[in-house]
């Protein structure tokens, strides 16, 4: 019986979950949450902020699956330490204020599987910790947002996938003036053809919401204790009272030390094997050759999903290669706008 951690809270890892069990129900098979939930969708957090989706519909599946699949979750402990040589995950209590931590406890394995980790990194920008600061990685920072909307009027947000446009639509929708930052005067230019692109911040523009070329980015965030302004990389500088960075990883860095290679992210093959045997990175945390496998907290769900299957064929000896051509990106743009807005550009249209 092979002993199966997984250290995650997205659809990938709820993935991971469902494809060991299918491959061997008798596994024993460990997931750890990173914030204290079970695997939610990130992509539908945004729908949080204007009610368009419920708190109870982003999770991949209620707590009874797991406790009828007898798959142990850790909800209230976070990832302290690996040992590689020994293949032991250590874990230690979650801080809560005005109590004392824990002891501390582990949990080995025969394969791990690592989609995310606890802590979350933000950008290296003056002010970053200002009130008003906010990002849609995780599901405890847009509950954090949700209650500061009543202190806010206009909202700056950066996105860098599609979650930051629904992001973008929900906060108008919640009745806030809304600036988008487009880093490298184009939107979405990783995702979206510069036609799409184009449509993108014309349809934006019909529904109020603005946008502006941002020269790289946001260089600083000007405030106080709370956010006022901030200023780009072109050296503008914009009112607002909340910032939505974009730019936010996983906190990698206390595995430098160890015998896992690092390159920013974990470095993998193409079946998303590290340096290390029964070691597998996926989701948030992953560095490929492939930029569509390449992680971070605005990858696509279907992506996410295909990484955990192929990671768990491998993990019994079928290792199988996913070509990059094979995924074919969803523009996702038709979800968020009318047919009507997003008509094509005629030759004499001046944006």
């Amino acid at each position: 019986m092979k002993n199966i951690i997984i250290i995650g809270n997205s659809p990938a890892a709820h993935a991971a979950v469902k494809a060991v069990l299918d491959r061997d129900p008798s596994a024993a098979v460990t997931l750890i949450s990173c914030d204290g939930h079970l695997p939610y969708d990130r992509m539908l957090l945004p729908g949080l902020i204007d009610r368009s989706v419920m708190e109870k519909n982003i999770y991949g599946a209620p707590a009874d699956f797991y406790a009828a699949a007898q798959v142990q979750v850790v909800l209230d402990k976070e990832v302290s330490r690996i040992n590689f040589d020994r293949k032991r995950v250590f874990l230690a209590d979650v801080p809560v204020e005005g109590k004392a931590s824990g002891g501390k406890a582990h949990a080995d394995y025969d394969g791990l599987i690592i989609a995310d980790l606890t802590q979350t990194r933000l950008p290296a920008l003056k002010g970053i910790r200002r009130q008003g600061v906010f990002h849609l990685a995780r599901l405890e920072s847009v509950k954090n947002l949700i209650r500061y909307l009543s202190f806010t009027e206009t909202v700056l947000i950066e996105p860098s996938g599609f979650s930051g446009i629904r992001a973008a639509l929900a906060l108008k929708a919640a009745g806030k003036d809304v600036i988008v930052a487009a880093r490298h005067d184009m939107l979405l230019p990783d995702i979206l053809t510069p036609d799409r692109s184009a449509m993108l911040a014309r349809a934006l523009a019909v529904r109020g919401v603005r946008v502006l070329p941002s020269g790289g980015g946001v260089a600083d965030i000007i405030g106080e204790a709370e956010v006022k302004a901030v200023r780009f990389c072109s050296g503008k500088v914009v009112a607002c009272d909340m910032v939505v960075l974009a730019d936010v990883s996983p906190d990698l860095r206390f595995l430098e030390d160890t015998a896992l290679a690092m390159a920013g992210r974990i470095p993998v093959t193409g079946t998303f094997r590290t340096n290390l045997p029964d070691v597998y990175a996926i989701d948030a945390v992953c560095q490929s050759d492939m930029p569509k496998f390449t992680g971070g907290y605005g990858m696509d769900t279907a992506v996410g999903c295909v990484q955990a299957w192929t990671v768990v064929a491998g993990l019994w000896g079928e290792d199988k290669m996913v070509a990059e051509a094979d995924l074919v990106p969803r523009d996702m743009l038709d979800d968020f706008f009318h047919p009507q807005e997003l008509l094509p550009l005629s030759p004499e249209d001046p944006s």
